[in-house]
């Protein structure tokens, strides 16, 4: 469901703005200094805000992309900015800011981030435009729209600084008072806390509030523990990263195409096999009691494209590396993510167990009840070997030291989870196994997030300044992916 900027914050364009930035592109794109990609984000601003459907498509052809204005076509992007237009009227504008992602020097994701929103309205949108890989870098299409916080402006302080820690402490009560935002976060330096913040509610009603001991859904981040338990068994020499599917599940259908597929695949979603999470699927996925159930549901679903051809984020992957897990062990999944992970770190809270509010002080999963508040969202039953576990910041702190100890793998075998895995492969995300691979700002980090209704993680690890990052928050919420973003910006230094 996710799952990152320093901004003049309060800054606000006017159409007369936009005119003098029209004015000035010519002089822009003739000029012998590079065009900053930002400008386009104001001519698309400038045409959302343009009450003209003549002005609106001279923007949009100075804005978009040779190959944006054939495919859609120039119609259907005049058509966007209108609809979006409608949808949020009266509308203004923040900025546009340019995130980039290097996966590798041939493979660089351009992603400009433009802020509006309805006037009055306590939450911005940030429309994400892919960029054209070539300059000067035009609107390509529309990626997402999300649902932000306002833009804010960074400390350039170093994040050890009592000053950095200060801001992001009245950052996050910002958040909660001004966006009613519910969660934890937690930044440590080694094994020593430099940040630790608990803020909002455990619970729809307000009656419990988040503390240390709360436990928050991982939602995907539980497949790191899945993949150490892979690793593991392949360090026992149980099974290799090139075994074939049908080596473990020699009933899976389509044998021609399963046997195609390696563990390889499967850790770095790479195999092709089609998620089983659809809305399609909704009614089958609600009458399983146990994850193993779901493999029927996989069974069904096919291939989206051939294994190795291409990356494909499948949750449908790593319940089948557990199902894998169980035989090439001949234990329980739960059991062996329990010794593996739980016990070898000390997260005595940890685990995937059954929904119990009486038994444990977990966090209730939380979505917008429209001008009410928060209800209760849709929970499963235990979880998964996709994701569903729960946790706290805490204990993901003892993960993260676990890691580093190398408490549950080899040292070359956790260098080979966290090593990009997808270079040079359609779509790569960036992805080594079981753990997502990020730079920024030339700073290497891995771990994993979750999201689904009501339930938001950010583990990641960062081994140059040996810095972890965990963030929860029960709620759908866009402001937990500004709190998020901005957190990982104040670690890294990028601005």
């Amino acid at each position: 469901m996710s799952n990152n900027f320093p901004f003049c914050a309060g800054f606000r364009c006017t159409l007369a703005t936009f005119c003098l930035i029209f004015s000035l592109t010519a002089c822009a794109q003739s000029n012998t200094e590079p065009v900053s990609p930002e400008i386009w984000g104001d001519q698309f601003a400038a045409a959302l805000l343009s009450d003209s459907t003549a002005a609106q498509t001279a923007l949009v052809e100075k804005a978009f992309s040779a190959a944006a204005l054939i495919n859609p076509g120039k119609d259907r992007l005049v058509g966007l900015v209108q609809r979006l237009q409608k949808e949020m009227a009266p509308l203004e504008y923040h900025h546009s800011e340019l995130m980039t992602t290097v996966f590798s020097p041939d493979n660089i994701s351009r992603v400009l981030h433009i802020y509006v929103r309805k006037k009055g309205s306590p939450m911005w949108r940030d429309i994400q435009m892919r960029l054209d890989p070539e300059p000067p870098h035009k609107l390509l299409q529309l990626a997402f729209i999300a649902e932000v916080a306002e833009p804010v402006s960074l400390p350039n302080g170093d994040i050890n600084q009592k000053a950095t820690l200060d801001w992001l402490d009245q950052y996050i009560q910002k958040l909660a008072d001004q966006n009613d935002l519910y969660g934890s976060a937690l930044i440590a330096k080694g094994d020593n806390i430099l940040f630790e913040r608990y803020f909002g509610y455990a619970d729809s009603a307000k009656t419990r509030k988040i503390d240390a001991r709360t436990l928050f859904n991982l939602g995907s981040g539980n497949k790191m523990f899945t993949a150490l338990a892979i690793a593991d068994l392949q360090e026992q020499g149980k099974l290799k990263y090139t075994d074939h599917l049908t080596d473990w599940l020699p009933d899976f259908p389509n044998p021609e195409m399963a046997r195609k597929v390696t563990i390889h695949h499967l850790l770095t979603h790479t195999s092709g096999v089609r998620e089983y999470w659809r809305p399609e699927m909704e009614a089958d996925m609600r009458r399983c009691t146990t994850w193993i159930q779901l493999l029927d549901i996989i069974y069904r679903s096919g291939f989206d494209f051939e294994p190795g051809s291409e990356a494909g984020y499948s949750n449908s992957n790593f319940i089948l590396l557990g199902a894998i897990i169980e035989k090439a062990s001949g234990r329980d999944y739960f059991d062996v993510i329990a010794d593996l992970i739980y016990s070898r770190a000390g997260m005595a809270a940890s685990g995937s167990f059954v929904y119990d509010l009486a038994a444990r002080p977990i966090a209730m999963p939380l979505a917008r009840n429209g001008e009410k508040g928060w209800k209760e969202a849709r929970h499963g039953k235990r979880g998964s070997p996709a994701g569903g576990g729960y946790s706290t910041g805490r204990e993901l702190l003892l993960f993260s030291k676990g890691l580093k100890n190398n408490a549950f793998v080899k040292a070359e075998t956790l260098k080979t989870l966290t090593t990009h895995q997808t270079e040079g492969i359609k779509d790569d995300f960036g992805y080594g196994y079981g753990f997502i691979t990020q730079m920024n700002d030339g700073i290497f980090s891995y771990g994993h997030g979750g999201i689904t209704s009501g339930v938001n993680l950010e583990f990641r690890y960062f081994p140059g300044p040996d810095i972890t990052l965990v963030v929860f928050s029960n709620q759908d919420n866009g402001a937990f992916d500004d709190l998020k973003k901005n957190m990982i910006r104040l670690i890294t230094g990028e601005r």
